[in-house]
This record gives structure tokens, sequence and C-alpha cells, in this order.
């Protein structure tokens, strides 16, 4: 079974990167780490019926055999799911944060220098042709609009700008 994650005090980047992933592993459970931040935790009271996402105490390890980090690479970041490294698990990351020393060691590791994950997330949906609902659409559009300052901070590249016309073109809402 698939597990992703993200980092503790998750942000919209870390929130739609989940929801990106989601889509390219569309049998995996979500799991949000710790606590978020208030508008993360406000937005996901909206959409509980929508957006099915296990916290700690309720997630159980058992039985997860791919773990999917997004938007971290960093054990500390990453809560009980931490427990599953050294195990036999394949894991994954997708991050735009440099690789550090002492990051988690992946088998597939996907870092792009961009504005935000969900970035490198979305262009990969957008090369497989998968279809985003509205809500997911939306969600990775606030995630790379929060992450890269709506589009204005200077680590935003093509990429970002390319990612919100493709959401845009999924039905992703602006007034959102």
């Amino acid at each position: 079974m698939d597990l992703i994650t993200t980092h503790m005090n998750a942000d919209f980047d870390a929130l739609g990167s989940l929801v990106a992933a989601k889509k390219l592993y569309p049998g995996a459970r979500l799991l949000l780490p710790g606590s978020q931040e208030a508008a993360v935790r406000d937005f996901l009271a909206l959409a509980k019926d929508q957006v099915v996402i296990e916290t700690e105490r309720e997630c159980s390890l058992d039985g997860v055999d791919r773990l999917i980090l997004v938007d971290t690479r960093q054990r500390a970041r990453i809560g009980v799911a931490a427990g599953l490294l050294g195990k036999p698990v394949e894991i994954h990351v997708y991050d735009h944060h440099p690789r550090m020393k002492g990051d988690v060691v992946a088998d597939r590791d996907m870092y792009e220098e961009v504005g935000a994950t969900v970035s490198i997330l979305a262009d990969i949906i957008k090369k497989k042709k998968i279809k985003l609902s509205y809500l997911e659409a939306t969600l990775m559009l606030i995630g790379i609009y929060e992450e890269t300052g709506s589009l204005t901070y200077r680590t935003t590249t093509g990429l970002d700008v390319d990612m919100v016309s493709f959401l845009l073109s999924q039905g992703a809402s602006l007034a959102v």
C-alpha cells in the first residue's frame, strides 16, 4: 500500500502536493503529520468530505510498502511516517527544496529548482494527461500562489507560471 505524506505545519504547497501526488498514486492514503497552518486547517474543515486525509492518530503504518514524501525530504519533519524509514519500503520524494546532508535517501527523488513543489507534480500530471477536478486544480493553484507570493518571489520560474495556466485550463478558480 502507498502512503503519501508531507511536512509538519503543512502549508498550501504541501496540501496541494498531497492532492497532486494522489493523482499519480491513485490507491494511496494521505497523511498530514502534526499540525497545519491555520488557513490549511480552515480549508480542510470546509472540504473534509472531498479530501480524505488521515491524521497521525488515525494512520496505521501496517502494510505500507511505498512512502511518497512531498515538499520535504527531512526525516524530522514527517512525524510518525519516519517510522517507515530503514524498513523495506520504497521511497519516492518530490521536492523543490535543495538537497541537504542528512536528507531521506529515496529510490526516486524528483527535485527541480522551482517556486513550488506542486508545480513539479502538476507538470507530471499534465504530461500524463490526467484530468483534475475543480477542487484539485484549485487547491494546487492555491499552493503555487502561496509558495510563490502570487508569482512575485524571485524563486518563481517559468514552470510555475506554466502550471498556473494549466491548472486554470483544468477549471481552477482564481476567486477561491
